[in-house]
C-alpha cells in the first residue's frame, strides 16, 4: 500500500498560512495599541507637570500672560489626550475584530486537522484490512496448493 497522503493537504497548508497571517496582524495591532497607550501616558504626565507648574505660578503671583500660556498648553494637551483615547478605543475595536478572525482561522485549521486524522484512521483501517487479506491469502493458499 502506498504511503499516506492527506488529500486536502494544500488546503490545510493554505489555512495554516491564513491563520499565521491573522496572528501576525493581531500582534501588530497589539503593538500599535501599546504605542498609543504609551503616548497617552506621556500626555497625562505632561498635563500633571503643567498643572503643578500652573499652581506654582498662581501661588507666586505670575503675570497673566504666563498663566494664559500655561492654560492654553493644558487645553491643547487635554484635547490631544482625548484624541489619543479615541484612537485607543478604535484600536481596541480593531483588535477585537482581528481576534475573531484569528479564532475563525484557528477553527478552520482544527477542522482540517480533524479531517486529516479521520483520513489517516481510514488509511490505517484499509492498511490493516489489506494486511489481513494478504495473510489470509498467503496462509489460506498454502493448504489449497497441497490439496
Amino acid at each position: 500500500m502506498k504511503k499516506f497522503k492527506f488529500t486536502l493537504d494544500r488546503i490545510k497548508q493554505y489555512r495554516i498560512q491564513i491563520e499565521e497571517m491573522e496572528k501576525n496582524d493581531l500582534s501588530a495591532l497589539r503593538a500599535e495599541l501599546s504605542e498609543l497607550e504609551e503616548q497617552a501616558e506621556e500626555i497625562k504626565d505632561a498635563i500633571i507637570a503643567k498643572s503643578e507648574e500652573l499652581r506654582r505660578l498662581y501661588r507666586k503671583g505670575a503675570f497673566p500672560n504666563e498663566i494664559s500660556v500655561a492654560n492654553r498648553y493644558l487645553t491643547y494637551k487635554k484635547q490631544l489626550l482625548e484624541i489619543k483615547l479615541g484612537e485607543i478605543e478604535e484600536k481596541n475595536i480593531q483588535i477585537e475584530k482581528k481576534l475573531q478572525d484569528v479564532i475563525e482561522a484557528t477553527q478552520e485549521v482544527k477542522k482540517m486537522e480533524k479531517l486529516e486524522e479521520h483520513q489517516l484512521e481510514e488509511y490505517k483501517q484499509a492498511e490493516l484490512k489489506e494486511s489481513e487479506n494478504f495473510i489470509e491469502e498467503f496462509f489460506g493458499a498454502k493448504p489449497n496448493a497441497e490439496a
